[in-house]
């Protein structure tokens, strides 16, 4: 067997997706493609298809990524890519394919850039964008089915700056992953919402570029041949 890495976009009706939603889209886009893929042993096999990281509902993913295990005799070509992208639903667009042999790749994210807008007046989302700039440390508290939790945002959230856009005041930052975790991006626009005195909401969430640890060395993400069209 051999693993690709099949980075793609995700973005117009396919950003309303759930995480397995777009899974099983990219399953489905594999069989359509007539591109056979792996199977996990057991008493119920699954396809060998994996998302390291999952992307909010409703958030547009511009280079997000698949770990695939294919059978060693399928080729990863541009027909292959070509036929993929042919069979991608409405909004999921295949972009490359990095084939690297048969190691596991194990990807983990370590910084995440994002852009969204958010409907507040310019002046007052910068200032708030300037106080976290300046504050040593802004702790949020997070609640979930194990519990409370609380974390700083300053230890996740960098990169911080604002951009005119249509329709509201635009919003650029990046949120750092370790070991302990990540800060949610609506955790941080609920922080900086709160002091810009509006309503913490998104519009228009973008992924725009993950970088990556755990990929095999080499050129591109992966140590094999990248395809693209």
């Amino acid at each position: 067997m051999t693993w690709w890495l099949l980075s793609f976009a995700r973005r117009g009706p396919a950003r309303y997706l759930s995480h397995l939603d777009t899974s099983r889209a990219l399953q489905r886009t594999f069989a359509r493609a007539g591109v056979p893929l792996a199977l996990s042993q057991g008493m119920r096999p699954k396809p060998r298809i994996s998302l390291p990281l999952p992307l909010p509902v409703g958030a547009a993913g511009l280079e997000e990524l698949a770990v695939v295990e294919v059978p060693d005799d399928v080729p990863g070509s541009a027909v292959t890519l070509r036929a993929l992208r042919a069979a991608a639903p409405p909004g999921l667009e295949p972009l490359t394919i990095v084939m690297v042999g048969d190691q596991h790749p194990r990807p983990q994210a370590r910084e995440v850039e994002y852009t969204c807008r958010i409907e507040a007046d310019a002046g007052a989302l910068r200032a708030a964008v300037e106080r976290y700039a300046s504050e040593a440390s802004v702790v949020r508290e997070r609640v979930s089915p194990k519990g409370r939790r609380s974390l700083d945002l300053k230890d996740y959230v960098a990169g911080v700056a604002t951009d005119a856009v249509a329709g509201g005041t635009g919003l650029r930052f990046t949120i750092r992953h370790s070991t302990e975790g990540a800060a949610r991006p609506q955790e941080f626009i609920d922080q900086i919402a709160e002091w810009a005195g509006v309503e913490p909401v998104m519009y228009g969430l973008e992924r725009r570029h993950i970088t990556w640890q755990g990929l095999p060395s080499g050129p591109g993400p992966g140590d094999g041949r990248s395809v693209s069209t």
